[in-house]
């Protein structure tokens, strides 16, 4: 007998022998999918879930992508231990941006290789380098931010789950006018985009509320001294507070100058880079616990706060939590559900979901497992975030109250002051 005749023979024999085991198989299976145990046969595990995170971890302002970075584990330790998205758990890769938009694109290249169902990430420092990546990659991005550019935003498939700049300035302004009696205000500001894009809003919003401008200086980041900016700001009309925006290393030198020249005795008001430590120690917290003030967005729901305080307290292991994490904790259970909703981890159909199991109408929930035992049930979600109601409007972006805060000479924040949202929005 030839090899080939052998072959075929021996193929007949294994043919018989597949159909009758294949008989067994599906009887087998049918017996699985009817909740009857099969002796032997164990469900294999889901595939795990890819996740990318593309953030700022090295540049001047790395603290960001700290922060952000934070909420995300957290968020992804919340929906593991909550049972995973319909029982997967997630499979995550990190890539630095460096706070450059033209690093975030080749970071972001570098994580298609993972073949990511949902991005977190990257901040307003360089997302306008990657995104108009997302749609045409079929990649959902829920990145968090408040560049002024993104207000009216048309990507299907970038969600911003923290609000704007825009309402982050007016709720500076408004505390300058109704807290501090501030009339006539001074701007500092870097020459970096991010910070260049916050000039208009803050300075229509104080006008708004009866303000005047009566100084204001561009800096270039980095520079050995500031002296005669500093000088040439107080050499008018005397400001009665100060905006500003610029990374830790240049306000260390810029307000020891202020110090300098005998100028730090009036507010000096800033965003929720103010919530940093490592700004309000560049300021000199002695000075910064009278002077210096920054924002963040209140967490605005107890039940949804707890769940992230306690997933928070198992990856880092502190309650503390660093600013802006609760949001980006929430934009993970945000994606988990809409996944878990669609039945699916494909970005182009479970994209449709986010605002289903965000938006009202639908019964208010506030954790992970919580959300999802609705959902099991076939009943429409509204979640309720740590962050916030996290409710997006036809342009993907979302609207909060905010805190002002302030850091103390041990280096405690504190919020000193609340503002309603209501308030805010009438002013952008």
């Amino acid at each position: 007998m030839s090899f080939r005749r052998a072959t075929r023979h021996r193929r007949v024999g294994l043919g018989i022998s597949l159909v009758a085991a294949g008989s067994l198989v599906l009887s087998a299976v049918g017996a699985w999918s009817s909740g009857a145990a099969v002796a032997g046969v164990r469900k294999a595990a889901p595939a795990p879930v890819s996740a990318g995170i593309l953030l700022p971890m090295s540049g001047k302002e790395a603290f960001v992508g700290q922060w952000f970075d934070h909420g995300v584990k957290a968020g992804m330790y919340a929906v593991d231990n909550g049972g995973g998205i319909m029982g997967a758990q997630f499979s995550s890769h990190l890539e630095d941006t460096a706070g450059d938009p033209v690093d975030a694109v080749s970071a972001f290249r570098t994580l298609l290789l993972y073949h990511p169902a949902v991005v977190f990430g990257p901040s307003s420092l360089e997302i306008e380098g990657v995104i108009r990546q997302f749609g045409p990659d079929h990649i959902v991005d829920l990145m968090e931010g408040g560049t002024t550019q993104l207000d009216f935003m048309n990507y299907p498939y970038v969600y911003r789950v923290f609000p704007s700049d825009s309402e982050l300035l007016s709720g500076e302004a408004y505390y300058a006018r109704n807290a501090k009696s501030c009339r006539y205000a001074a701007e500092i500001y870097d020459s970096g985009p991010n910070a260049q894009a916050e000039v208009g809003p803050v300075t229509q919003a104080f006008k708004r509320l009866g303000g005047t401008i009566v100084a204001s200086a561009t800096i270039v980041a980095g520079q050995s001294s500031y002296l005669s900016t500093v000088a040439k700001l107080f050499s008018g009309k005397a400001p009665q507070c100060a905006f500003f925006h610029m990374d830790p290393q240049t306000a260390s030198t810029f307000f020891a100058n202020v110090r300098q020249l005998g100028h730090m005795d009036i507010p000096y008001i800033t965003g929720d880079t103010g919530a940093s430590i490592q700004l309000a120690q560049a300021f000199g917290l002695s000075d910064a616990a009278h002077w210096m003030t920054g924002m963040a967005a209140p967490p605005a729901y107890a039940q949804a706060n707890t769940a992230f305080l306690n997933a928070y307290q198992k990856v880092w292991h502190t309650k503390t939590p660093l600013p802006a994490s609760p949001a980006m904790y929430d934009a993970v259970v945000i994606a988990a559900l809409a996944m878990d909703a669609a039945h699916s981890t494909n970005p182009t159909v479970w994209r449709t979901y986010i605002t289903k199991v965000s938006n009202p109408p639908g019964t208010k929930c506030y954790t992970y497992p919580s959300c999802v035992a609705l959902l099991n049930k076939h009943r429409k979600i509204n979640y309720q975030g740590a962050s916030g109601n996290e409710n997006f409007n036809v342009h993907h972006n979302v609207f909060s109250s905010f805190e002002v805060e302030q850091f103390d000479a041990s280096g405690n924040l504190h919020t000193v002051y609340l503002e309603p949202a209501s308030k805010l929005a009438t002013l952008y």
